[in-house]
């Protein structure tokens, strides 16, 4: 039977509602009266009473008093504390009885009501998804009104995400006679808003323009609603005061003090930024020193670094040159060489002198190379390509020139290198892990081409053939105006030398409207790296050729070119590749220059000269945007009282010279509307290319040509002009490319608009 004080302290429970306690400090005011004595008893038992959803065990985890062990009143009231500590419940108390085998001590616990339920109304333009698992409550779980003021926060910044900056977010809740409760999130919209402006006040010495530039922050611009700029996120804004800091830091004001920013949000669709900043004093370079194991002369370390006397203090020139300084010991052996920078601030003379600390460590010799993943790659096509050797010493530069060479190949997803120590602790094994990527394709379809209209297509290809770098080719299309069949093989290291030899064997039939043209042939080619981007390659050709069905309204320069000549040429060429990416380039370039001869001492029935150069160069622009700028030039000249053929000319039109304009038709055209090529090019493309979607590859592009084919150089001008827009897809079937282009002053014979599509190629 219980006694009467337990009754009565559990009867008082059952007539609690929900609420804060107000009773734990009494409670424990009395237990330390009601309990002093008898302070050596044992603890005969443990009872808890009231608890319903929350188990025992769980309560009991919070005790440290234990059955069996010595009764301790401040341990009592120190377990009381525990359990209120759970956050389970909206009161605590305790009762001690004395037994004749000791004290029982009985804890009384109300249980916070149980949520039984979570509704959010309001919403039309968020998804009721996207707000839930902002809410961290939950279903059946105990009552946390501290989660539901944490999550009326989170549900708000969830708005202001996505542009709702006059966002209302209130919770209510709703007490129920079965200990349960109902929480319910209210939300009142408001009107989307925008960024409107960002202002700095106190910039004296850095334009508000450049630091915007490093803000993540931006404002609503005419590209927003492709790089959903122009949102507020104040997670963000708190770190662009970081990165305003740091690079104020860069520029020598050691004193910057940026504090919080000043958002106005009286105009919730117009939100305006204000930020203060306090510049401080610029610091410069004094003193430049080098301390600990220099190893060579201070005058070479001098020539390593850029950093010098009277610069401007920059904290990104200081890790630059640690790079720098580290780069050269790990290149001479010492792969866990340190270089520590200290610092000394003359607040006086505005100065900082700076002293690299040298810690060379051992020097280490590369014990063991072992490749790991290449299940396809052989082990020789992988090391071929590697610029350090077992049995060398240690090279940082040899690393990174290795990892490019083997990303250069294509033939893998991912390289990575790592170090381990080798049998001593001069010694080092590197271990080479790649992923390998799909090299070969085997394809059966039908596409589209604006040149070609409707082309069916197949074709085998290896760029890792049999996993030994060979480069195989084998296609076949067949269109309305065409049917091309094409075989291509390839050594990269010709009897394992660093040269590659190659050759080409096609066949390919062309019709236009008023002729038609064969050519078979083939190729023979060799190249050989000169640089780690620079590339020599020769080719020597042998065509045959045969020009017929020539109607009789074909111009006079057509009919010139009936029937069957033979083509021998020798060619070279020059090429630099200073590209970041192959296939999705963002900094760097490309650049060709070639010369062929066909004929003289060559023989065959065409002589001429051909010369060709192009170059492209990508640039980063901020908000992931990339400019790509192209350019190329060519001429072509017959010699020995030879005319120039057609099929050799330059057509100058279409998706890979000037587009808004058809195939060819940006040079000479007959009347028939027939390109007749050109024997002189040039043309040059602007770019912006800038990303639609990241997930799927998906880029948009804006761009801008001028050009034209011609045949005499007084004919160069007028220039024409295409502008228009794309879309660049690298889809699972390869690189798609689509284009439209607009003629803004066409001339007779030339269209408005024009339309290009093309599947597999990278620009």
């Amino acid at each position: 039977m219980e006694p009467k004080s337990t009754k009565r302290l559990i009867g008082t429970k059952m007539g609690y509602r929900i609420r804060k306690s107000v009773g734990l400090s009494l409670v424990l005011l009395l237990l330390s009266i009601g309990i002093s004595g008898g302070s050596e008893e044992v603890i005969q038992k443990i009872t808890i009473l009231g608890n319903v959803k929350v188990e025992d065990g769980v309560i009991r985890s919070a005790l440290k008093s234990r059955e069996g062990g010595r009764f301790s009143p401040d341990q009592v009231r120190e377990d009381l504390r525990s359990v209120f500590g759970l956050g389970y419940f909206s009161d605590v108390q305790v009762d001690i009885k004395t037994t004749p085998k000791g004290r029982e001590i009985i804890f009384i616990v109300l249980e916070k009501p149980a949520i039984k339920e979570i509704l959010i109304t309001g919403n039309q333009k968020v998804k009721l998804e996207n707000i839930k698992e902002k809410v961290t409550l939950a279903p059946r779980s105990i009552l946390n009104l501290d989660k539901a003021k944490e999550s009326e926060e989170q549900i708000r910044r969830l708005y202001f995400s996505k542009g709702y900056y006059g966002v209302k977010v209130e919770h209510k809740v709703d007490y129920l006679e079965t200990n349960e409760a109902v929480v319910t999130f209210k939300i009142e919209e408001g009107l989307k808003g925008h960024i409107q402006r960002i202002v700095f006040k106190g910039n004296k010495n850095i334009k508000s323009s450049d630091l915007k530039k490093v803000m993540m922050t931006k404002r609503r611009n005419i590209f927003s609603i492709i790089t959903k700029t122009g949102l507020l996120d104040e997670d963000i804004l708190k770190n662009d005061v970081q990165l305003l800091t740091a690079y104020y830091i860069d520029h020598g004001y050691l004193d910057v003090k940026i504090p919080e920013p000043r958002i106005d949000l009286q105009d919730p669709k117009r939100i305006q930024i204000e930020i203060e900043i306090s510049e401080g004093a610029q610091f410069r370079f004094g003193e430049i020193n080098f301390k600990g194991d220099v190893l060579t002369t201070r005058e070479e370390l001098f020539r390593t670094i850029h950093i010098k006397r009277n610069h401007i203090y920059s904290t990104s020139a200081v890790r630059k040159d640690i790079n720098a300084l580290t780069e050269k010991f790990a290149n001479q052996g010492y792969a866990d060489a340190e270089v520590t920078p200290t610092t000394f601030t003359d607040e006086k003379n505005l100065l900082v002198d700076l002293t690299f600390e040298i810690e060379k460590k051992r020097q280490v010799s590369f014990e063991k190379i072992q490749i790991v993943g290449n299940t396809k790659t052989r082990d020789k096509v992988i090391r071929r390509e590697l610029q350090v050797a077992e049995g060398e010493l240690y090279s940082a530069s040899g690393l990174s020139k290795s990892r490019d060479r083997l990303k250069r190949t294509g033939f893998f997803k991912e390289v990575d290198f790592t170090t381990s120590r080798g049998s001593t602790e001069d010694k080092t094994h590197l271990e080479i892990k790649v992923e390998e990527a799909p090299t070969g394709a085997l394809s059966l379809g039908f596409g589209y081409s604006s040149i070609e209209n409707l082309v069916g297509q197949a074709s085998i290809a290896d760029r890792n053939l049999f996993g030994l770098g060979y480069q195989g080719v084998l296609k076949f299309r067949l269109g309305e105006k065409t049917s091309d069949l094409m075989f291509s093989f390839t050594d990269p290291y010709f009897l394992g030398y660093p040269v590659s030899l190659g050759t080409d064997l096609y066949h390919e039939n062309r019709k236009f409207d008023t002729y038609s043209y064969r050519i078979s042939g083939g190729n023979i080619r060799m190249g050989k790296e000169l640089t780690d981007t620079l590339r020599f390659d020769t080719m020597y050709k042998l065509e045959n050729i045969k020009v017929s069905d020539v109607s009789k309204d074909a111009s006079v320069l057509i009919r010139e070119q009936e029937g069957k000549k033979l083509t021998s040429a020798l060619s070279f060429s020059l090429s630099m590749d200073t590209r970041n990416d192959y296939f999705n380039p963002t900094r760097g370039g490309r650049h060709v220059i070639s010369l062929q001869n066909a004929g003289g001492i060559l023989r065959g029935d065409n002589y001429f000269v051909k010369m060709f150069a192009e170059t492209s160069w990508f640039f980063p622009l901020p908000l992931n945007l990339v400019l790509n700028l192209r350019g190329k030039a060519g001429v072509i000249e017959p010699y020995g009282g030879r005319k120039t053929p057609i099929y050799e000319k330059f057509f100058v039109g279409g998706i890979h010279s000037l587009r808004g304009f058809e195939y060819g038709m940006a040079g000479p055209f007959d009347k028939n509307k027939e390109p007749l090529g050109a024997e002189k090019m040039v043309v040059f493309n602007a770019e912006l290319i800038f990303p639609i979607s990241r997930e799927i590859g998906l880029k948009g592009a804006v761009f801008w040509d001028v050009g034209k084919g011609f045949d005499k150089f007084s004919d160069i001008t007028p220039l024409k002009t295409g502008v228009g827009a794309g879309i660049r897809w690298f889809s699972p079937f390869g690189p798609i490319n689509i284009d439209l282009g607009i003629n803004p002053n066409p001339k007779p014979g030339e269209k408005r608009k024009v339309f290009d599509f093309i599947i597999g190629t990278v620009y």
